[in-house]
């Protein structure tokens, strides 16, 4: 009796292990791909709204709680709650990394009159492999220009980044009808990969 308890268990639990990260094709991969990099411009538009100084306040924190909606929600890592991080290059070289809330918060205080945030380039998408979670991950990369201006818009700092995004795909939903598995997508840390001041600042 005990035993047949606990193969009908490891049956069942398996079977529901099955059900929650069934295997994903490469053509519903390559969706989630282009998916990620819409989501991806979404962030860079958010991005260019916030630190903008033009728009109201409340367009910006408006931008500021969507560009939050799409990162990983704080979650525990050894006991301690953790949020996505971004890391921001300074200019006097280094690179610091902040919660991602912070980040969106601060880019409303940055210490010059006009700030423009822009893309440089199209974002780039790695292909989704399957993690031992059973999660789906990726890697987005995206080109950001930063100008940070007077009253008069003469630039007083400009410089290039390169960032990464880590992304997963996390099971969403099983339509019965469907017969297939949706997939939600998260950005989790942003790095940044690396730093090319504009010539002259």
């Amino acid at each position: 009796m005990t035993r047949y308890f606990t193969s009908l268990f490891v049956l069942i639990f398996g079977l529901g292990q099955v059900l929650a990260q069934p295997v994903m094709d490469k053509k519903r991969l390559a969706e989630f791909g282009k998916l990620t990099g819409q989501r991806v411009t979404d962030l860079q538009q958010y991005i260019s709204l916030i630190a903008d100084k033009n728009n109201s306040i409340e367009q910006r924190e408006q931008a500021v709680e969507l560009a939050v909606s799409l990162f990983e929600k704080d979650h525990l890592v050894n006991g301690k709650r953790r949020s996505p991080h971004v890391q921001v290059s300074r200019r006097n070289g280094t690179v610091s990394s902040v919660p991602v809330k912070i980040y969106f918060k601060n880019l409303m205080n940055v210490k010059f009159d006009k700030v423009e945030i822009t893309s440089y380039d199209a974002a780039v998408v790695s292909e989704f492999e399957k993690g031992a979670g059973g999660d789906y991950r990726a890697i987005a990369t995206y080109y950001q220009q930063f100008k940070g201006m007077d009253n008069k818009g003469n630039l007083i700092y400009g410089s290039r980044d390169r960032k990464d995004i880590r992304v997963t795909a996390q099971s969403a939903a099983v339509y019965a009808q469907a017969g297939k598995e949706d997939l939600k997508i998260f950005f989790g840390d942003i790095t940044v990969r690396d730093t090319v001041p504009i010539p002259g600042f």
